[in-house]
């Protein structure tokens, strides 16, 4: 039946043409265009939900190939890509263009548990499986032929990877850490810092978050609060927030004329006193005659007030406890030479 054929064609032009749309959009929302005219929860919603309908468009392509008669895909083959003996290149790229897509999309549901950079990989896979599913048109497409079906499929593909290279944000956002960091150095420490989120261009994502709890929390009801004046010794996790930030709405800077004030410094370990032991005297040969022999006993270096006492007093053993228990020393006998 010729009907089904066109139906599953008409279905996969379709769902490649609405993930056109939903990786332009996710590159207008990583960049903050058009923020300031349409508000951002009806863009975000827009791309969520044309990704979506095209993620659900292409999967019906898929399993509408099983229904053409006389056709040479199995069950194996729209799940497992490149197992395809009749087509295993075209096809293969559809399969696992989809999946990587269907990946992005589920992404999304557990982005806050994945983290950003975890979230961005599995996120940024959506470009590559676009050009799979670009590939797969263009390969095993049987409607392809005229140059007006296949040149809008390839300037779309071309375009895409035109954008994507020229407004990838990581170099910008590298040069913005470091000029944050170049005007906060620490020869000029103040006591706080100045956070400002742009409320426009802010997509809720929750990233910032995950960086800085201590500064920044993401509501119940999707609206994000923040301290304004976050103390400077968080100005690390405060730039981590500034690069993570897909929307790039977080700025950070200095406030000015503020008097310098250190972070706060954990108090210091006790230091347990260090006492020397004994040393004998050297004996002469011969003593002189004024010779005392309680020279023969040992001399201490003084280390410690323990040791002054136990040197002036020259107290016997029993005398010698309640001494050593009223400075703490636990045992005045295992030390090493």
């Amino acid at each position: 039946m010729e009907s089904a054929h066109v139906i599953a064609a008409t279905v996969g032009f379709t769902s490649f043409g609405l993930l056109w749309l939903a990786v332009l959009g996710g590159v207008a929302l990583r960049n903050g265009w058009g923020l300031s005219r349409i508000p951002r929860s009806v863009a975000y919603s827009a791309h969520q939900g044309i990704a979506l309908i095209g993620l659900t468009l292409g999967l019906v392509h898929g399993i509408a190939q099983l229904a053409v008669p006389n056709g040479t895909i199995s069950v194996v083959e729209v799940i497992v890509p490149f197992v395809d003996t009749h087509d295993p290149v075209g096809v293969g790229a559809g399969v696992l263009g989809l999946e990587l897509v269907l990946a992005g999309a589920i992404s999304i549901v557990i982005q806050r548990r994945l983290g950003f950079s975890r979230w961005r990989a599995v996120h940024m896979a959506t470009y590559v499986g676009f050009s799979l599913v670009s590939a797969h048109v263009l390969i095993s497409g049987t409607d392809t032929g005229p140059a007006w079906v296949w040149g809008p499929v390839y300037t779309a593909w071309l375009a895409t990877v035109a954008l994507w290279f020229t407004t990838w944000p990581r170099r910008n956002r590298r040069i913005e850490a470091d000029n944050v960091l170049a005007t906060m150095r620490p020869e000029q420490p103040r006591d706080s810092l100045v956070v400002d989120v742009d409320p426009v261009r802010c997509a809720r994502f929750g990233f910032c978050e995950q960086e800085s709890p201590a500064v920044f929390s993401l509501r119940s009801d999707g609206r994000l609060d923040y301290t304004a004046a976050p103390p400077a010794y968080r100005l690390e996790e405060v730039v981590r927030a500034v690069e993570v930030c897909p929307a790039r709405a977080i700025s950070v800077r200095r406030p000015a004329g503020t008097a310098p004030a250190a972070p706060p410094v954990a108090p210091a370990a006790p230091v347990t006193p260090i006492i020397t032991r004994q040393r004998e005297r050297e004996r002469v040969a011969t003593p002189p005659a004024d010779y005392d022999d309680d020279d023969r006993r040992p001399a201490f270096e003084p280390a410690t007030e323990l040791d002054e006492f136990r040197q002036r007093a020259r107290h016997s053993r029993a005398q010698h406890r309640p001494a050593r228990d009223r400075f703490h020393v636990a045992d005045l006998t295992s030390e090493d030479q």
